[in-house]
This record gives structure tokens, C-alpha cells and sequence, in this order.
């Protein structure tokens, strides 16, 4: 039992290193082993998911997603990467569906949230309504996230985004100053940085 515990143990971990370093394939060999030594590990499954995601592989995320999940049910982080998969694929309604059950799952709403993990769980609904051109429903999940973590940098693009749709120019040039504070070399970078020289011209 010990033997089997320290190679579960063993393959959890390269699968974590190779994850790290981004080779997904690696991360998914090693994080399956694990699983195949104890086919309770809900985190062996989140883990083949997220990296099936970053593979684009959303037949393989999804079903790694679902198997975490039908282990722990209470899993909120692994409702919210099932929530990003759906709505990689456009699929709004199942990715609401997901993402609302991991706002329930994570104490909801800013009253309950200390931590990161709040902020994500009101996020990524507001991409999915972004995306489905619900855009005032979805400032307030960007306003959200930043009340229950006000370093939540993508947040801020987002709100920023919002606050152009809505011709409020100077109060999204201060959002996307506050993301270029946190995240100088994040995903949006770039864009923020020539929409800020837009507006302040």
C-alpha cells in the first residue's frame, strides 16, 4: 500500500513539473498514471483536464472535468474549468450553467470572498456574458471579481473593455492603467497598452 502510495505520489508530481513547463503531453501521462494507482484522485482528473485545455483537447477536458467532479462534488475549481471549456466551444448555455454552479460552489457573490478563487468564480460568468453580448451583466461580474480581489488583473481589462463600450473613456483609461500595473506582461497587455494611447490622446 505504502510502494503504491509513494508512485502515486511520484507521478503526481512529474505531472505537475510537466505541466509547469508547459508539455501538456508529459503533464497528461503522468497525472493518468497517478489516477490509474488511485482512481479516487478527484486532482489527478482536474489536472489531465487542465491540460487537455491547454491542448484545446475540450473532448478529453470535458470528460477529465466531469470525472473530477463525479469524485468531489463540491469541486468549484473544477466546475469553473469545465465553465472555460464550454465557452472555448461557444457553448454559452452550458458554460453559465457550469460557472454559476462554481459561484455557488466558492460562497458566491463578493460577501463571501476573501480570496482568489471568489474572484475567478465571478469572472469567467462575465466572459461568458461578454461573449454572448450581455455587456451590462457582465460589468457587474467584472466589478464583482475586482471587489472580492482588487489585484485581479484581467478583471480589470474586462471592466475596462465594458467602460469603452459604454463611452465612459476616462474611467476605463484608469482600468487599464491598473492592469498594466499588475500584469505588465499579461495576455491583454499589448491591446491595453494601444487603447490607453488612444484615449489619452
Amino acid at each position: 500500500m505504502a510502494a503504491k502510495q509513494t508512485a502515486m505520489k511520484k507521478a503526481f508530481e512529474e505531472g505537475v513539473v510537466a505541466s509547469r513547463a508547459g508539455n501538456h503531453d508529459a503533464a497528461i501521462a503522468s497525472f493518468q498514471s497517478a489516477a490509474d494507482l488511485n482512481p479516487n484522485c478527484f486532482d489527478c482528473y482536474y489536472n489531465i483536464a487542465f491540460s487537455a485545455t491547454q491542448k484545446k483537447d475540450y473532448d478529453k477536458a470535458e470528460a477529465a472535468y466531469k470525472k473530477a467532479i463525479e469524485l468531489k462534488a463540491d469541486y468549484a475549481e473544477a466546475y469553473s474549468g469545465l465553465a472555460n471549456v464550454y465557452n472555448a466551444q461557444r457553448k454559452f448555455d452550458e458554460a453559465a450553467t457550469a460557472s454559476a454552479k462554481a459561484l455557488e460552489l466558492s460562497g458566491g457573490g463578493a460577501a463571501g470572498a476573501a480570496g482568489g478563487g471568489n474572484a475567478d468564480a465571478m469572472f469567467n460568468p462575465g466572459v461568458i456574458l461578454w461573449n454572448a453580448g450581455k455587456i451590462p451583466e457582465a460589468k457587474k461580474q467584472f466589478e464583482g471579481a475586482i471587489a472580492a480581489n482588487p489585484n485581479h488583473a484581467e478583471s480589470h481589462y474586462q471592466l475596462g473593455m465594458a467602460l469603452v463600450n459604454e463611452g465612459n473613456l476616462p474611467g476605463a483609461a484608469t482600468e487599464f492603467e491598473t492592469y498594466l500595473k499588475l500584469a505588465p506582461t499579461g495576455p491583454n497587455a499589448a491591446t491595453a497598452k494601444g487603447i490607453l494611447g488612444t484615449l489619452k490622446k
